[in-house]
């Protein structure tokens, strides 16, 4: 079969499969992404239909399109009272829940060496790993909770959850290389470079995003609505990189002001007088056209994340143990930040499984090779087993959370 068709057929595969596993979630509560992944091992790893060195350099850019289509539709559905509302307990599961990850993956890894089980390293070397698998995935989260119809509240806490850990995950796998490499880094350094990128990722993300409401205001009805607002936020982003800003909470700052424009129209109305402010808004059918165009992302995204799976034993099960350690220690973290709060038992399991890695994970675990660590060659293929590991238990747990909330509602 010569190549063209091969991939006209894998695509068509794709797109049935796709549809098929967000039936199937939407009666069953089994989430889509098990399907795509699996579909992805089977096609690579398994039948080697696909060569997945082939795909693994597109991964950081594919990756970047893949957490700007899904963050900012998750930005734009987003209120703003609801989001300053998670936000604390938001920050305080990002940083409970990433700070419990890295320490308990580099003390698992340390384990797996001292058994013989894994090579050798310094403590700074499991830190680094820790870090690099520290944080959950916006990319794989929110599809899942728009799909499972999850309560707003806790799509809002994730979502913002998720982008604070992309941050840390960056500065401390980057802190942990210098330590590596130099021996030598400087605390205080670390945590300016931490608040910078965040910082610069809020402003100029709020900034790009009021920028765009006059550029929404001339597009609104018009089918080029949706390729400028995806062109926007993809300069948004790029632009955030260049100066070193986080680019996950730039988004996500960028899609939530426009997702508000009436709130933001109301507050210039001082100022300035605003004629027909409802086309401000991004108009139904370019919310639509994101929709189908997330769909197809998440889907080629997750098939891309299985095709990256080491078809190795002793990294097929470090990654289901890594995993594990991971659910393990989330729990702790999901009880101290929702101590106190009203959520349902299903919304604080939902929270408790809501632990997959991903891009994040998945461009950083070549840093360390990219940057001269001694003794990476293996750290990129033992990080995405964890990480295609996490997601399957992630898909399982939330499907199994479902289960049990539907059976309480039928007793």
């Amino acid at each position: 079969m010569d190549p063209v068709t091969q991939m006209i057929l894998l695509i068509t595969g794709l797109l049935i499969l796709g549809t098929l596993g967000e039936v199937v979630f939407s009666r069953t509560g089994i989430p889509d992404i098990i399907w795509l992944v699996s579909a992805g091992i089977l096609a690579g790893p398994v039948l080697d239909l696909v060569s997945a060195d082939m795909l693994r350099p597109i991964l950081p850019f594919f990756g970047a399109f893949a957490l700007v289509t899904i963050l900012s539709s998750g930005g734009l559905h987003l209120k703003i009272s609801e989001v300053a509302d998670s936000a604390p307990r938001a920050l305080e599961l990002a940083l409970s829940g990433f700070f419990f990850s890295m320490l308990a993956m580099a003390a698992f890894l340390w384990s797996c060496a001292e058994l013989g089980y894994i090579r050798q390293h310094g403590w700074m070397i499991w830190l680094m790993l820790g870090a690099v698998l520290g944080g959950s995935s916006s990319v794989v989260i929110i599809p899942t909770m728009a799909v499972g119809k999850v309560e707003a509240r806790v799509a809002d806490l994730l979502s913002v959850e998720s982008s604070i850990t992309d941050a840390l995950s960056v500065v401390l796998a980057l802190v942990c290389v210098e330590l590596v490499l130099s021996g030598d880094v400087s605390v205080g350094g670390s945590i300016l470079a931490l608040l910078r990128a965040v910082g610069i990722g809020l402003g100029l993300g709020l900034l790009g995003g009021l920028l765009f409401l006059p550029i929404a205001y001339v597009i609104h009805g018009k089918t080029s609505a949706f390729p400028v607002l995806l062109a926007s936020l993809l300069l948004i982003y790029a632009l955030i990189g260049l100066a070193g800003g986080n680019g996950a909470l730039g988004i996500l700052a960028a899609s939530l002001l426009i997702g508000n424009s009436g709130l933001v129209v109301r507050r210039l109305e001082r100022y300035v007088q605003i004629r027909q402010t409802e086309r401000l808004q991004v108009d139904e059918n370019a919310m639509a056209f994101h929709g189908q165009v997330i769909f197809l992302v998440k889907s080629f995204f997750f098939f891309l994340i299985g095709l990256m799976f080491p078809l190795n034993l002793k990294l097929v099960v470090l990654g289901i143990a890594g995993a594990l350690v991971l659910l393990v220690f989330r729990v702790p973290a999901t009880w101290l930040s929702l101590w106190g709060a009203d959520f349902s038992r299903r919304d604080k399991g939902v929270v408790a499984v809501a632990m997959p890695r991903g891009l994040a994970a998945g461009v950083l675990s070549a840093m360390p090779l990219q940057m001269g660590v001694p003794g990476a060659e293996n750290f990129s293929s033992g990080v995405f087993a964890v990480i295609v590991a996490s997601i399957l238990l992630f898909a399982l747990g939330f499907s199994l959370v479902n289960r049990s909330a539907r059976e309480k509602r039928v007793e």
